[in-house]
C-alpha cells in the first residue's frame, strides 16, 4: 500500500544519540539536559532526548557537512524543526486516537494495514528472527516501533481525509502561475565551444614562435583536419585533453573580449586567430541554444506539482493549527 512506503526508512541502521553528540561542548545536548522537558502536549511530554533521537540522522549528516560553527547554527535549526515535528505528531495522534478509539471498523482496518506492513518488513529481511535481530542490533524495541507504525497509519488516514483529499488545483491557477512567474521558465542562451590556445609562456614568451605555431595549426584546420584532435595535440589551454571543449559556464568565465568574439560565431563556425595578453586562441562553436521561454504545455506538470505541494503544506498547517486549538500545547525554552 502507498501509505507504507515511507515507513521502511526506519529499518536502515539507526544512529545512536551518542554519535550525534560527539561535540561534547554543546549545551543543548549535554548529559544533564538530555532528559529535560522540551514540550507538553495534552497529558504527554516531549524530552530533549526524544528530540535528539528523532533528529539523529539529520544531526549526523550536518556534522559531516558543516564546520563546527556552521554545524552549531544548523544544529539549533534541526532541533527546533524536530521539536515542532514531534509536537505536531502528538497533536495528530491525539486526534486519531479520539476518532478511531470508538470506531471498531476503523481500528480493524488500521490493524489490517499494520499486519500487512509487518509481514512485508519480515519478508524483506528474510525471517521473523532476523527481523528481531536487526531491531535489537539497532537499539530498536520492536513492540515500540510497531506501536509507532500503528500511529503512523492512523495519522495517514486522518491526513488523507482532512488534507490530501481536499487539495484541489484548478487549471486556471496553473496558467496564472505561469503568467505571473514567467522568468522561472526563461532558459538563457547557452553555448559550448572548443578552443585551441597557444600560450606565450609555453614558448619562453616568444610571441613570434607562438604565432608561427598557431598559423600552422590554422592551416591544418583549413585543410579540414579535426579541431578536437589538433586541440589535444597542440593546445596549452584548459580541457586540452578533452579536445578543448568548454561548457557554457566556462565560456562565461573567459575574458570579456574573448567572450564577445566567441558569441559572434554561429553553430560549427570557426574563428580566426585571436590574440590576448596570454597567447593566441582559435575557437570553434559547437552548439548554440538560444534564449527561449518554455511553453506552458512543457511546464504545466511541473507547475501543478509545485502548487500541489504548496497547497498540501497550507492545508496541513491549517488542519494542525485547528487541532491545537483544542489541545494543551506548551513549549519549554
Amino acid at each position: 500500500m502507498k501509505v507504507f512506503i515511507r515507513f521502511y526508512s526506519w529499518f536502515v541502521p539507526f544512529v545512536l544519540i551518542a554519535s550525534a553528540v560527539s561535540y561534547g561542548a554543546m549545551s543543548d545536548l549535554s548529559e544533564e539536559s538530555i532528559n529535560s522537558i522540551r514540550a507538553i502536549v495534552g497529558d504527554e511530554i516531549i524530552t530533549q532526548g526524544e528530540v535528539v533521537k528523532r533528529a539523529a540522522v539529520a544531526i549526523k549528516e550536518a556534522q559531516q557537512r558543516y564546520k563546527e560553527r556552521e554545524f552549531l547554527e544548523k544544529l539549533d535549526e534541526i532541533l527546533k524543526e524536530t521539536l515542532d515535528e514531534l509536537i505536531n505528531r502528538k497533536v495528530l495522534i491525539h486526534e486519531a486516537q479520539k476518532l478511531f478509539g470508538t470506531d471498531e471498523m476503523q481500528m480493524r482496518e488500521v490493524e489490517k494495514d499494520l499486519d500487512s506492513f509487518m509481514k512485508g518488513a519480515v519478508k524483506n529481511v528474510g525471517s521473523l528472527s532476523r527481523y528481531y535481530e536487526i531491531a535489537e542490533a539497532q537499539g530498536i524495541n520492536p513492540l515500540e516501533k510497531k506501536n509507532e507504525l500503528k500511529e503512523d497509519i492512523m495519522i495517514d488516514k486522518i491526513m488523507k481525509e482532512n488534507v490530501y483529499n481536499r487539495v484541489k488545483v484548478q487549471p486556471k491557477l496553473l496558467r496564472r502561475y505561469y503568467t505571473e512567474n514567467i522568468d522561472e521558465f526563461r532558459q538563457k542562451k547557452e553555448v559550448s565551444m572548443r578552443q585551441i590556445m597557444i600560450k606565450f609562456s609555453a614558448h619562453n614568451n616568444n610571441k613570434e614562435e607562438a604565432l608561427s605555431l598557431t598559423q600552422q595549426i590554422m592551416k591544418h584546420l583549413e585543410k579540414g583536419e579535426d579541431f578536437s584532435a589538433l586541440a589535444k595535440q597542440y593546445s596549452n589551454g584548459p580541457k586540452a585533453e578533452q579536445g578543448g571543449l568548454l561548457s557554457f559556464e566556462e565560456v562565461n568565465e573567459m575574458r570579456k573580449d574573448l567572450r564577445e568574439a566567441v558569441y559572434q560565431l554561429k553553430d560549427n563556425e570557426r574563428s580566426g586567430i585571436i590574440a590576448s595578453p596570454v597567447g593566441y586562441h582559435i575557437f570553434k562553436m559547437e552548439l548554440i541554444k538560444p534564449e527561449k521561454v518554455q511553453e506552458f504545455e512543457e511546464v504545466q506538470e511541473e507547475i501543478y506539482k509545485k502548487i500541489y505541494r504548496e497547497e498540501i503544506s497550507r492545508l496541513k498547517s491549517q488542519y494542525i493549527n485547528s487541532l491545537k486549538a483544542n489541545v494543551f500545547v506548551k513549549v519549554i525554552q
